[in-house]
């Protein structure tokens, strides 16, 4: 060690003739340090960035291999509709290799309707199904289908949801017909008119007439004129009104009740009070009951029976 007089010193080791404090600048410039003190080799990061390019590239290259095989037969169906559309692709003697369709989208071996079926029929959803499922598992629409099921009039909702490995699972909700609306349509509970293909069993459904748009006041208004008639042992069986608002209804049995415009529940309650008081007997024989007088009613039998009543 040698020793200086100046306000600063240097170390020297006995070995070399260098300062010990430049030591680590020194190989500073040969080796990386990192903050936990390890040294590594500058060199040796290149080859490591290049070792995992190269690990990135392969597994990149297994994938993309792994998905050309599993899908080759979708590509080979994607090839054939580009050759159709285009024929001039379509040239002698080149022909794209036979593919089959990937393991993963296997045919369709099952379709379970979780519904039961009233008023659509087995058949309509057997000839729309068959357009679907030979597109296999992966390939049907189940969007498409279910907007096919609910073209029906008869359908409301429709679900269509697949379940792995090979089934497709199906929901109907049928419309649910309240009334006969005019002569070929159908109304629900929520006043909504549609034209179903007739199954017979709606004839049993009250029958309802109006201009279009009054098919909700006229469920309302039937169901009103139904209990207060069934006070009186009558079911209500058809109910309309015109143009100019004038009302008719019609009685189990063939009887006519002639209501008009005016003070229509009025009109109906002094004709049930009429009835109890003794009409019922006289109304045996009778087609018409004319209620659209200001204190009474007139009565007007069969055509069998051409005598007319009238009751005050």
């Amino acid at each position: 060690m040698s020793d200086r007089k100046s306000g600063s010193f240097s170390a020297y080791s006995g070995a070399r003739e260098t300062p010990l404090d430049f030591a680590p600048i020194r190989a500073e410039s040969r080796h990386a340090v990192r903050p936990e003190g390890k040294v590594t080799d500058e060199k040796a990061e290149p080859a490591k960035r290049r070792l995992r390019g190269w690990l990135v590239l392969l597994l990149a290259l297994g994938l993309g291999g792994i998905a050309i095989n599993q899908y080759r037969g979708i590509l080979a169906d994607y090839v054939a509709m580009i050759t159709e559309q285009v024929p001039a692709l379509n040239m002698t003697g080149f022909n794209f290799p036979e593919f089959n369709r990937p393991v993963i989208n296997r045919p369709i071996n099952t379709v379970r309707l979780e519904s039961r079926l009233e008023s659509v029929t087995e058949e309509e959803v057997r000839i729309l199904l068959a357009r679907y499922t030979e597109s296999g598992f992966l390939g049907v629409d189940v969007q498409d289908l279910r907007n096919e099921l609910e073209q029906n009039p008869w359908v409301a909702r429709a679900t269509v949801r697949r379940v792995w490995p090979d089934a497709l699972v199906i929901r109907i909700e049928e419309e649910q017909p309240v009334a006969r609306w005019g002569d070929n349509e159908l109304l629900n509970a929520e006043g909504v008119v549609f034209a179903p293909p007739m199954r017979g069993t709606e004839m049993h459904l009250p029958a309802l007439r109006g201009p279009n748009g009054s098919e909700t006041m006229l469920m309302a208004r039937y169901q009103e004129l139904s209990v207060l008639l069934s006070g009186i042992d009558m079911k209500l069986e058809s109910l309309g009104v015109n143009a100019r608002g004038s009302w008719t209804a019609g009685i189990e049995g063939g009887l006519e009740l002639k209501i008009g415009r005016d003070d229509v529940d009025e009109r109906l309650q002094r004709f049930v009070r009429l009835y109890r008081g003794g009409l019922s007997e006289k109304l045996a024989e009778a087609q018409t009951v004319d209620l659209r007088y200001s204190n009474g009613i007139s009565v007007s039998n069969k055509p069998a029976a051409t005598s007319s009543v009238a009751s005050r």
